[in-house]
């Protein structure tokens, strides 16, 4: 990975040399003298100051296995951002380091993936990693060591209480579950719900909270199925589907899973409205079902068509020839707030520690990033969402 540094020199005294003293050196000069002149001649011209020690931030996330273009989402937009604060300088003159941890969406291997960054000499802030589960596991390491952690999308209430050195991006769970419901009342004009759910945590507790909101805006859910990770055969649920005749579906299902069963459901001759969640909104959703996924309705805190959101989304697709999903754009602002905690720290003369770091994400200012403002209350933020629907392949704006 390339990165920017910067280098301060400065001019040592007042006196300038406009021309070099001669040093006679005799014309058989030994190899080892000759070798001492050159190294004096060479310090006289060297600058006084040399680089300034880098401030390391260490990043895990899955960058293998299922689900890996995640991962690859937030690498490329953290790494970008911090490529634009060391192009213009760094934090005070000191370029912004990063290191990168695989933690394969694993439990284990993300605590283990934790204390090699805590063990990194310089490391003050750590963001990651996608999944709850993984985020929860590195928790109690970066909590020991009183290093500040940032998940740029865990939405598990319980992630935010583990102590006071964890902080998210994204909304909580409880909080999306009131947005699915309102995709389902207010965007699709339904309410006798069927919803498919992924088989684990995320997936139990989204279904859970989901059918709770719909439930007290007056809507009734039908049938809640689990689906396994890697599911292909989605016929007997649409054939269930089909016999209870709702008026809508909600998908709280891997965008991998949701492509499959929307064209399952198409080709079965279902048209009623399908809404998604979070997942949906990666654009691998709508390469993936292809026509199918026309018309599916999804919410998100990033819009990558937004004209504000300009900079980030060109930048973005310079570098990495593609479009920055939600994912990314979480990501980006998790970098982005935490370098401003940073930078705050650094330019109070305080000494720059995970501790002084994590109090400075704790009881900053408001922080615009293109997801909206992150202000943090123990830990969690509430961002606005926005409507989405898949027109013509791609994410337009829902009126």
């Amino acid at each position: 990975m390339r990165r920017a540094t910067t280098r301060r020199s400065r001019r040592c005294g007042a006196v300038f040399f406009h021309q070099r003293p001669r040093i006679n050196v005799p014309t058989r000069l030994p190899f080892r003298r000759l070798l001492a002149a050159t190294a004096v001649s060479g310090l006289l011209s060297a600058p006084a100051l040399a680089a300034e020690p880098p401030i390391t931030i260490g990043l895990f996330t899955h960058l293998s296995g299922n689900f890996a273009e995640y991962g690859t989402s937030f690498k490329n937009a953290v790494e970008l951002y911090l490529d634009k604060v060391n192009a213009d300088g760094g934090v005070n003159g000191r370029p912004v380091k990063l290191v990168v941890e695989d933690d394969r969406n694993s439990p284990q291997e993300a605590a283990t993936v934790a204390r090699k960054i805590v063990a990194t000499p310089g490391v003050v802030l750590a963001i990651g990693s996608w999944s709850t589960t993984a985020s929860l596991a590195a928790a109690p390491i970066f909590t020991e060591a009183k290093i500040a952690q940032i998940s740029p999308t865990s939405s598990h209430p319980d992630f935010s209480k583990q102590s006071p050195y964890q902080f998210r991006q994204n909304n909580t769970d409880d909080v999306l579950a009131q947005y699915n419901a309102d995709t389902i009342h207010k965007q699709l004009k339904a309410n006798r719900i069927v919803i498919p759910y992924s088989q684990d945590d995320w997936g139990l507790f989204t279904v859970k909270a989901t059918s709770a909101a719909i439930e007290k805006d007056g809507g009734k859910v039908l049938l809640t199925e689990a689906v396994m990770p890697s599911a292909r055969d989605f016929r007997p649920l649409v054939s269930k589907i089909k016999s209870l005749k709702p008026d809508g579906v909600f998908l709280a299902l891997p965008y991998q899973e949701a492509s499959i069963f929307i064209q399952q459901l198409r080709q079965a001759g279902v048209d009623i409205p399908v809404g998604g969640g979070v997942p949906l909104t990666s654009p691998k959703f709508i390469e993936l079902a292809g026509k199918a996924a026309e018309g599916v309705v999804v919410h998100s805190i990033f819009f990558a068509g937004d004209p504000s959101k300009k900079a980030f989304t060109d930048a973005y697709r310079a570098k990495y020839n593609r479009t920055p999903d939600q994912f990314a754009a979480l990501a980006y602002d998790a970098a982005g707030v935490g370098v401003a905690a940073i930078r705050r720290v650094v330019q109070s003369g305080k000494p720059l520690t995970g501790q002084s770091v994590r109090d400075e994400l704790a009881g900053g200012p408001p922080y615009e990033g293109v997801t909206g403002v992150t202000k943090y209350e123990n830990g969690n933020v509430r961002k606005a969402p926005t409507f989405l629907v898949i027109r013509n392949g791609e994410f337009q704006l829902s009126k």
